[in-house]
């Protein structure tokens, strides 16, 4: 059995890959993490555009979090 004892090292165990939806440079971003790829970085026009990006990799199977929402 694995055990994750931080945050990273459990995104790290999800097969799909996961994401943040964060804020670059004053603006939203989803940071996207998928196994055997380089980060993605997708640079959103309003918080309602994070939250559909955050929908899609949702529904693809990825996990996620919302920084500052913990």
């Amino acid at each position: 059995m694995i055990i994750a004892r931080t945050l990273d090292e459990l995104l790290l165990l999800k097969p799909k890959g996961h994401f943040r939806v964060t804020t670059l440079c004053g603006q939203h971003a989803v940071l996207v993490n998928r196994p055997g790829e380089l980060e993605e970085t997708i640079f959103c026009l309003s918080p309602g555009h994070a939250n559909q990006v955050r929908q899609a990799l949702s529904d693809e199977g990825l996990t996620g979090l919302v920084e500052g929402s913990l």
